[in-house]
Order: C-alpha cells, then structure tokens, then sequence
C-alpha cells in the first residue's frame, strides 16, 4: 500500500506550474517492492549476458525514441536549459551501450565450463541493489547505477530524487514497457523510504549520489549491516589551479562555465581557483565579464527549489571578513523564487581558508578566487582540501599538468578543461570525503558484484 502523503512537484521556473502529486511509498510498500525484485532476481541472474544485454538495449531504444518527451519534462521539473535537459537525456542510451559494451568486460561472469584447472576470477551478482539518485541529474545518474546493476544480474529498487518524483515516473513506465517490470522497482519518497529500504534484509547493495549529509545518514542506517555494500558518491569542493604560463583565453571561459553552469548545481562544479598574484587583474577582469554573460537565466538555468536558493545565499549575506565580494548581488529571501545569478569573491586574508564558504560544498552559481605567489603552496592548498572529487590544471605544458596532477589526490584531474564533466567510458569517483572507494561510470558494475575466485 502506498501512504496518503504525497509529493508535489513544482517548476522552478515557475513555483505555481504544478507537474502533479505522486504517492510517496510507505514501508509496506518499499517491502512489497524489495520482496518482487528478490522473487525476480534467481531468474534474472540466470540468464546469460546476452539476454540481459538484449533486455537493456531494447529499453535503450525506447529511452532513445522518448527523448523530447524526457528531455521536455527534465527541463521543466529540474529548472534545467533546454539544451542541459537534452544533453541529460542523451546520455541514456549511451551509458547503456557503454555498460554492455566495455563495463561488463571488467566483470566476467560464471563461464559454462572451464577448459583448464588454473584459478579464474569471476564475479557473482549480489542480488537485489538499492539505488538511490540526486535531485541534479535525476536521470542520467540513476539510471548510471540502474543499468550497471541489471547488467551484472542484479534486480533494483531505485529511490529518486523526492525533487523529481515527475520525470523519474515516466523513466520507470518506460523500464516497465522494456519488459523490466519486475527487476526495476522504482519507489517515491525521501528520509523514509531510505531508512525501509536499508532496514530491509533484502537488499544486498546500496549505491547512492547526493550530498555528505545523505552519505552519513545511509552510513548510520547501515551501521548494524556491515555485510551490506555502500557506495557513496558524495560531491565536492572542486579546486583549479591557473599556472603562470595559462592560456587565459581557454582558462577564463573553463572556469565560468565550470562554476555557473547548470546553476552549480554539479558535483564537480568549480568552487575555487588558484591564480597567481600576476594574473589577478586579468583574471578577474575576464571572469566579471563572463559573469555578466552567464547570467542570463536562459544559459544558467534555475536551483531546483526556493529552499536550495535561500540554502546558497543565507551564507553570502554573512559574509565573513577575509572574502571580497567581487560581482554578484546577494538577495534578500525571496518566497517562490528559483532564480540565481553568478557570484564571485575573491579571498583578502588566509583564515578564510577555514571558513564554511571555502570549505565546504555550496551547492550553488558561486567560484572563490585565490591567489597565490609560489605554484607549490597553491597545490598544498588544493591537497589540504578533504572534498576531492575534480580538480583541474591550465597550463600550456602538458609535462607540468602531469607533474601537478601527481600531486592531487582528487578523483579526476583535468588538463585546460573545466573540473565539471565525466565520461561513462571512465570510472568516476572522488577522494577524500567524496565518496568511499565504489567509483561508478565505467567501474559501476563492480559494486554491485562480488569478486570470486574458481580453482
């Protein structure tokens, strides 16, 4: 049974636009749901690769035909460009041609016959996966843990965004009409429904995208469950360093649309940059005028709520002593209201290094200028950082990209390009507090299977 709480979804281009209520699921109905992806499982998991691939690619050819439909409803659900929405939609089909095309080559399954008696490694599926998504790519990153866990032979519960219960429906009436009905359950709702579904003796596999908070909470929830594999995507505070010898003209486009696009609301948006003390003018020059371009709302988009606006501004109207606002005007609370605009700032002391804004991920259209007079304290600065997901390095030298990039520990490290962006065809995963050691993308089939041994 479903409860007779309901979610609500609202544009954030316009907070009265209703997209429709929808049943958020109580823990009879999260139970029901586990216990059909259990009974589903044994059948799924035997059959062969093959038949699990010929499932997902017809369920890629159907995301594939509902594209404008998809992409229509992302943008207005998410507060998303049309151009971003698109973009989202059409990495689905991709992750699945991906997933069965290089992702399953790394996890072999149970061969049908062993030609010789030399120790083989196999993987086994773990049965049934909990997944839970994020509010800011409801689609892409979803269905990023959904196809890797099914690839493998898994079943699924997945858990939306409780910000997107509109455009995740339509993917899971598009999963049932692919025939994967009953290995993809998809369940509405928020704090709740985590907690059923990690109580659930079941679920053998939870892999999750959001923020740290989210990563402690499902952390605790599983506290008595150490048998249960987390995997944890958790943001971060992504860092660039600006060398002396940067193109400025590649440099100075890179960051802004690395901190503004899609609002800042990316994992590996770009929160800091380090410049060097004689590019300082330039820079800041080059960026306030970027600025002024990735202001307009049809290029940056909206934050998903008037609750996650007022959660990005609150901490710029306190605005600590050591931080110059640069460009930007902050604004009062506002009710209703998704829209927000770039800020800049640049650090005028060293203590604002521990402050909240330098620190921690605010997930919003805002990049920190600091500078620097040696390049070796700007990359200890950027090793200090705990929240290491992106990082990247402008230099016209690729020998020095690859001397500096040695020295981040950060998940990915980019060379002239902005830190936001992954591809499927890699593993993708952070360091530090970004996450604990379960890369997704490429490697995501390796959560949810188990490494086995066959002599």
């Amino acid at each position: 049974m479903l409860t007779d709480a309901m979610l609500t979804s609202r544009s954030p281009w316009n907070w009265d636009d209703d997209l429709g209520s929808f049943p958020i699921a109580d823990a009879v109905a999260v139970g029901a749901a586990v216990s059909t992806a259990r009974q589903a499982w044994h059948e799924w998991a035997d059959q062969s690769a093959h038949e699990r691939i010929a499932r997902l690619l017809h369920f890629a050819a159907l995301l594939a035909d509902q594209a404008e439909p998809l992409a229509a409803l992302l943008a207005r659900e998410t507060g998303k460009t049309p151009a971003d929405a698109a973009a989202e939609v059409a990495l689905l089909p991709k992750k699945v041609a991906i997933t069965c095309e290089q992702a399953l080559a790394l996890t072999p399954g149970l061969p049908s016959h062993l030609p010789d008696a030399e120790p083989r490694v196999v993987w086994r599926p773990r049965g049934v996966a909990a997944v839970l998504g994020p509010f800011n790519f409801p689609l892409h990153l979803l269905h990023g843990l959904v196809v890797p866990a099914l690839a493998v032979g898994c079943t699924v519960v997945a858990k939306p965004s409780e910000h997107c219960p509109a455009v995740t429906s339509l993917y899971g009436q598009l999963a049932q009409q692919a025939g994967l009905g009953a290995v993809v359950q998809l369940v509405q709702g928020g704090a709740d429904v985590v907690a059923h579904l990690c109580a659930d003796p079941s679920v053998a596999t939870v892999a999750a995208v959001g923020g740290r908070s989210m990563g402690l909470a499902v952390q605790g929830l599983l506290a008595a469950r150490p048998e249960v594999v987390l995997a944890l995507e958790l943001g971060g505070v992504n860092q660039a360093l600006v060398c002396d010898d940067a193109d400025l003209a590649v440099t100075i486009p890179a960051l802004a649309e690395g901190a503004w696009k899609m609002a800042g609301q990316r994992c590996t948006a770009t929160r800091v940059v380090h410049v060097p003390r004689a590019h300082c003018a330039r820079v800041v020059d080059g960026l306030r005028a970027a600025a002024q371009e990735w202001s307009d709302e049809a290029q940056i988009g909206r934050v998903i709520s008037p609750a996650a606006r007022e959660a990005f501004y609150a901490p710029w109207r306190r605005l600590p002593d050591g931080l110059l606002l640069l460009h930007g005007v902050i604004p009062p609370p506002e009710r209703n209201n998704c829209a927000v605009a770039p800020v800049l700032a640049l650090v005028d002391d060293a203590s604002l290094r521990a402050q909240s804004l330098y620190r921690d991920e605010h997930f919003g259209p805002a990049l920190i200028i600091d500078l620097y007079d040696d390049e070796t304290e700007a990359v200890l600065r950027m090793r200090s950082n705990p929240d290491r997901l992106a990082a990247s390095v402008f230099t016209a030298s690729r020998e020095r990209f690859l001397a500096v990039a040695r020295e981040l520990p950060y998940g990915q490290v980019n060379h002239n390009r902005p830190t936001a962006g992954a591809r499927s065809d890699m593993p993708f995963g952070g360091c530090g507090r970004s996450g604990n050691g379960h890369p997704a993308a490429l490697a995501a089939c390796r959560i949810f299977a188990d490494e086995c041994v066959l002599w």
